[in-house]
C-alpha cells in the first residue's frame, strides 16, 4: 500500500495587536478625562468654601484703619484676594501659599510678596491644567487688558503692561516696587515644562475701599 502524502498546515498567523492597543489607549484616555474632571470638581468645592471665607473676611476688614490692615498676617491656605480677569474668563479667590496643597484649591499668593492692592509686587501663580486650570488662558492676556482684585486693601484695577515667556531660571520674583504691581505666572505649556508665561500689570489711582 502506498502511504497517503503528508500535508503541512500553514503556521498560525499571530493575532493582530491593533484591537488590544486601541482598547488600552481608550482606557487610558477615559482614565485621564475622569481624573481631570475629578480634580476640577475637588477644586470647585474648595473654591466655594474659600469664597465664603473671603466674604466673611471682607466684612471683618471693612472697619479697619490702614495701619490695622497692613498688620494682618495670612496663614497658609487663607483667602487673600478675589481676582477677576474677564479677558481670560477668570473670577477666583486667591489663597496664601504656593504649595501643591494650596494650589489644588486656588491660585497661590507667593508669601513675602505684596498683598494685591498694596504698594509692591503681588505675585500669584496657578495650575494651567487640572485642579481648576485657573491659568489655562493666561497666555491670552494682552497689553491693555484689565485685572481687578479685591483684598484687605480694597478694590484695585490693574492694567496689563507686559506679557512674555521666560525660562524658569530667569523668572524675576523681586517684590520691591514703589508702584502697585500684580504679577501672574504659570507654565508656558499647559502640561508643564521649563518656561514660564509672565504677565505684569500696574495699578492706576488709589484703591477703592
Amino acid at each position: 500500500m502506498t502511504a497517503a502524502p503528508m500535508t503541512l498546515s500553514a503556521p498560525a498567523r499571530p493575532r493582530s495587536l491593533k484591537v488590544p492597543a486601541l482598547v488600552v489607549a481608550g482606557v487610558i484616555t477615559i482614565a485621564l478625562v475622569v481624573s481631570y474632571m475629578a480634580t476640577n470638581v475637588y477644586t470647585s468645592l474648595a473654591q466655594r468654601t474659600l469664597d465664603g471665607r473671603m466674604a466673611d473676611a471682607l466684612e471683618r476688614w471693612a472697619p479697619l484703619d490702614p495701619a490695622a490692615r497692613s498688620a494682618i498676617a495670612f496663614g497658609s491656605g487663607d483667602p487673600v484676594a478675589r481676582l477677576v480677569a474677564a479677558d481670560m474668563g477668570l473670577d477666583v479667590v486667591v489663597a496664601e501659599g504656593a504649595t501643591p496643597s494650596v494650589m489644588r484649591r486656588a491660585p497661590g499668593h507667593l508669601p513675602g510678596s505684596a498683598t494685591p492692592g498694596e504698594p509692591g509686587v503681588a505675585i500669584v501663580t496657578a495650575n494651567r491644567l487640572g485642579f481648576g486650570s485657573f491659568f489655562a488662558r493666561l497666555g491670552s492676556l494682552t497689553i491693555g487688558d484689565r485685572i481687578v482684585t479685591e483684598s484687605i486693601f480694597g478694590r484695585t484695577t490693574y492694567t496689563v503692561v507686559e506679557v512674555r515667556t521666560v525660562s524658569a531660571e530667569r523668572l524675576d520674583l523681586t517684590t520691591d516696587s514703589n508702584d502697585r504691581v500684580l504679577m501672574l505666572f504659570g507654565s508656558a505649556r499647559v502640561w508643564g515644562g521649563p518656561d514660564r508665561i509672565v504677565v505684569r500689570a500696574v495699578a492706576g489711582g488709589a484703591p477703592r475701599l
